[in-house]
């Protein structure tokens, strides 16, 4: 009798090792690993505090709906150090509204950024700091174009310089078969300059002639961003929504010489201070 309980009670203890193994949580810290993604998100940029010429309270604002790609790549490294690189490419026209409008202005942007980290395991999450450095560019082909008041647009190119400061956290959802990754990232812009093709305004619009209005840079070296994704991560695949934000403040003036009607006048231009927000969806590819 005792040799039948002492089989039924390994039988048992058996079995439920095997439950347990089947269960057993995905390995929530930082893996070697590839992912390609496909995006798609509204986009949002505000110039919230302008003014026109008579001193009236205006907001410029422009919004897209942009399709992008994007790779990140991660590399584990000993004592639970990590590399992380991430690049995206997002294309979108966008609808202006502010002095008149303007649709479909050609805008895309790309970023690209690199980070180290470190893993801090806890009992059934990973916390996974990081650190590093990230660029920015965006662009708008708007030269030529004119608004529904007759107001002209012009190239814009914009590019940040800036410094991720992350936080990814890792926990086993699914009956413990897959991962929820929340990240969480604050950027703090070291620099930024703003281009303006200002040169394409010249010419002659609403019966005024304009000639020798110069192209213009400003720079900007006052502002942050902040990232946060939730992904619901499985070996092979991926999905979840994320947003993305800016606010830069007022960039520098530079001043420039152009004549209106054939007089002649000193003009400065100024980056207003702006926002942008971009949410969306993303599906990625893991291997």
């Amino acid at each position: 009798m005792k040799k039948i309980k002492l089989l039924l009670l390994s039988s048992l203890l058996g079995a439920s090792a095997t439950v347990f193994a089947q269960t057993t949580p995905p390995d929530l810290k930082t893996n070697s690993i590839n992912e390609i993604g496909l995006t798609v998100s509204s986009y949002k940029y505000t110039e919230p505090n302008l003014t026109d010429l008579a001193g009236t309270a205006m907001s410029v604002t422009m919004k897209a709906i942009n399709y992008g790609v994007e790779y990140q790549g991660t590399l584990a490294l000993e004592q639970d150090w990590y590399l992380l690189g991430e690049a995206d490419y997002n294309n979108g026209s966008v609808n202006y509204s502010g002095s008149g409008t303007i649709n479909n202005i050609p805008q895309f942007y790309y970023n690209f950024k690199g980070a180290v980290g470190h893993d801090f395991a806890f009992d059934d999450f990973v916390l996974s700091p990081y650190l590093g450095y990230g660029y920015r560019f965006l662009s708008q082909s708007g030269g030529g174009m004119t608004s529904s008041t007759g107001s002209g647009f012009y190239d814009r190119q914009s590019t940040y310089n800036y410094i991720p400061i992350g936080l990814i956290h890792r926990m086993a959802v699914n009956n413990k078969k897959a991962t929820l990754v929340t990240t969480f990232e604050y950027d703090y812009l070291i620099s930024g300059n703003q281009y303006s093709g200002l040169s394409s305004l010249n010419g002659t619009r609403n019966g005024v002639t304009y000639a020798g209005i110069p192209n213009a840079n400003n720079s900007q070296n006052s502002g942050y961003g902040l990232n946060l994704s939730v992904m619901y991560k499985e070996d092979s695949w991926g999905v979840g929504p994320y947003m993305k934000y800016w606010n830069i403040g007022q960039s520098n003036t530079v001043y420039g010489n152009f004549t209106r009607n054939g007089v002649a006048y000193t003009g400065g231009v100024y980056e207003p201070a702006n926002n942008t927000i971009e949410y969306g969806v993303k599906a990625i590819y893991r291997f």
